[in-house]
């Protein structure tokens, strides 16, 4: 089923972005980092984060590829995830974006699995994740942009989530559910705009810098 969508500005209207209508604004429940956008769907506890980060020079350094990976395995850590595994890798997404960001930027698309347990449940009852994760590399603002979703494919019978989601329960149905997943990422990420005015594309350029830098 094709995902229903609408474009959603975000950081006060300096980002802009397709977010699922099945999901709702986090920010309306619970707090919410400033330099963080987060939705959820409360029926497959799929999630959508936006983050907006500084570049650092060890991330710099690394490449397209290899800064990709590292975000990934950055985000393995935090969610203290018992397997994280890549399968696939696009370091020329920016052909496909709707909008060219900036003159220098960069976008690499990537998707992989990471078992995660649930809050404090126990790492035996880690449930199978697909992350999917775009890096939009702003280099002449020393800025990134992440868009991570996060797609419950399995959910361990000892998780806390365990009937009470929606999950897949049989392989074919976590294939489906997958490339479904995969295909909705890459129509959200093409959409990530960075909103800018100005009557020039200098001025322009000045008021996106002050922006993304008064975020990070």
């Amino acid at each position: 089923m094709a995902m229903e969508s609408t474009t959603r500005p975000l950081y006060g209207g300096m980002v802009e972005l397709l977010v699922p209508q099945s999901m709702t604004d986090v920010s309306d429940h619970r707090p919410v980092p400033d330099h963080q956008e987060v939705f959820s769907d409360g029926f497959t506890d799929q999630s959508l984060i936006v983050e907006i980060v500084e570049l650092a020079n060890e991330v710099r350094e690394k490449g397209k590829r290899e800064a990709a990976l590292w975000h990934f395995k950055d985000l393995a850590r935090a969610n203290e995830a018992t397997e994280a595994t890549v399968s696939y890798v696009d370091t020329a997404f920016r052909e496909h974006m709707l909008s060219a960001l900036t003159p220098e930027s960069s976008v690499t698309l990537l998707h992989g699995i990471q078992r995660v347990a649930k809050h404090r449940d126990d790492v035996s009852a880690a449930n199978e994740v697909l992350i999917c994760l775009c890096e939009a590399t702003l280099p002449e603002h020393d800025t990134e942009i992440l868009v991570t979703m996060n797609t419950p494919l399995r959910v361990s019978e000892g998780s806390s989530q365990f009937g009470q989601i929606q999950a897949p329960l049989t392989e074919e149905e976590r294939e489906r559910r997958a490339a479904q997943a995969v295909e909705d990422f890459k129509k959200i990420a093409s959409s990530l705009k960075v909103a800018a005015s100005g009557s020039s594309a200098g001025e322009s350029d000045a008021r996106v810098a002050y922006d993304v830098e008064d975020v990070v």
